[in-house]
């Protein structure tokens, strides 16, 4: 039964080898960078004449950073600080994260900004991808999914092939920039995350009892 160890063997090594590695987004609830001037403040992002001021992320044009004291309807959803993708125009956050293979839980919060009584409630929208994970949060908060006030954890799970990946993570505004109204009132985000997913137990416990079976049945064999 020779075949049967090294079968067993050969599969608690693949599948342990794929295990994801534990994963990190850093500065994922907007903690960390200068002080704000004021309750909110809009902080240039890569590529603009000065540095990247929040730290782990990059802009594109910038990034706005809010606090409890910006609006009167929400608070962070945890910590002191949380993002708005709409400054003053549409604006995409991303940073690279370098992974290995397995799979991934992207979890992040989201908040509309304006209310679905509004008429300006269309610029709400964003869109995030990382790896083969995409998605989309469109118009008006509907009742019960994404309420206006309140913050909702939006999750998804994706798989990176191979060891030593580079993937992108990013967010990005892409409702309307009315000229009047609430043009610059957009998508809110906090606390987000990337985490490796485990392997399930039951197939652990699974490839430990194969293993045990061909040892056993070699010792009665000899």
């Amino acid at each position: 039964m020779n075949w049967l160890k090294t079968i067993a063997a050969a599969s608690c090594a693949a599948i342990i080898g794929s295990t994801a590695s534990a994963a990190t987004v850093v500065n994922g609830g907007f903690e960390l960078g200068p002080n704000l001037d004021g309750s909110w403040d809009i902080f240039e992002g890569a590529g603009g004449d000065g540095p990247t001021a929040i730290t782990g992320w990059s802009a594109d044009p910038n990034i706005e950073i809010q606090t409890a004291d910006t609006l009167s309807q929400i608070d962070p959803n945890s910590g002191d600080r949380y993002a708005e993708l709409d400054t003053n125009t549409n604006a995409t956050i991303y940073q690279d994260i370098l992974l290995d293979a397995g799979t991934y839980l992207l979890s992040f919060f989201y908040s509309p900004r304006v209310n679905d009584t509004s008429a300006d409630a269309n610029t709400n929208d964003m869109s995030y991808s990382v790896a083969g994970l995409s998605g989309s949060i469109l118009g008006a908060p509907t009742l019960g999914e994404f309420n206006y006030s309140e913050w909702t954890e939006v999750t998804g799970y994706f798989t990176v092939e191979d060891d030593d990946t580079t993937v992108t993570l990013s967010f990005q505004a892409s409702g309307e920039t009315p000229t009047s109204g609430c043009g610059n009132c957009g998508a809110l985000l906090d606390d987000v995350s990337i985490a490796a997913v485990p392997l399930p137990a039951g197939l652990l416990l699974m490839l430990s009892a194969v293993g045990a079976f061909g040892f056993a049945r070699r010792r009665t064999q000899a």
